[in-house]
């Protein structure tokens, strides 16, 4: 099983310093919002006023923003991913609470299937791609092994039965003085000498 850990990037001394206490006001801001949340959660519950009525108390607030806030202050959304912006983020943040948490700082399996067999990876959640994430992450859930090559599986099957569709269609028509190639294909200098001889 292979490990594919998060990326750091080596810090000449002399920045240092400024890289620590940008990294400390980031994490100075994230806690702050996680106040905030707790003061729209005791607004709501306490004092009985709705996501709306917060919201229209001043102009740089938006019911999406307060419902975001009101998500932290219910430790719904770990803060971290409110200001990640890797495509797991996305899906992580539909995750229950633990799991967002666990996924955080820790890995995720990723299955690979090639010619010779199976691998698994262990992936940092930034670190996967877009695709990836489709093959991971489904809704709410993380998906084990067996439902990610299930997912792969019935992904193929999809492309394969496209490919049946489009191999009825013929490879090229004409209409006009314009050639449309219906799927990809290979053509010889015949064919293409045909195709010329259509359009002229």
């Amino acid at each position: 099983m292979t490990t594919l850990a998060k990326h750091h990037t080596k810090i000449p001394a002399a920045s240092a310093p400024l890289i620590s206490e940008f990294a400390a006001l980031i994490t100075q801001g994230l806690e702050c919002w996680a106040k905030a949340g707790e003061v729209v959660v005791a607004l709501i519950d306490e004092h009985g006023l709705t996501v709306p009525e917060i919201a229209g108390s001043s102009s740089c607030l938006t019911e999406a923003i307060v419902g975001r806030f009101e998500s932290l202050g219910r430790k719904q959304i770990l803060p971290r991913l409110l200001v990640a912006d890797y495509p797991a983020a996305d899906h992580m943040i539909k995750l229950p609470y633990s799991e967002q948490a666990r996924l955080q700082d820790g890995t995720v399996e990723l299955l690979i299937i090639t010619e010779s067999g199976t691998e698994t990876l262990q992936v940092a959640p930034e670190n996967l791609t877009p695709a990836q994430c489709r093959q991971v992450f489904d809704r709410g859930a993380v998906r084990s092994l067996a439902a990610q090559r299930a997912f792969i599986e019935s992904r193929n099957e999809a492309d394969r039965a496209k490919g049946k569709v489009m191999s009825s269609l013929p490879v090229y028509s004409v209409r006009g003085r314009k050639v449309i190639i219906n799927h990809p294909c290979e053509l010889s200098a015949r064919q293409l000498a045909s195709i010329l001889s259509e359009i002229q």
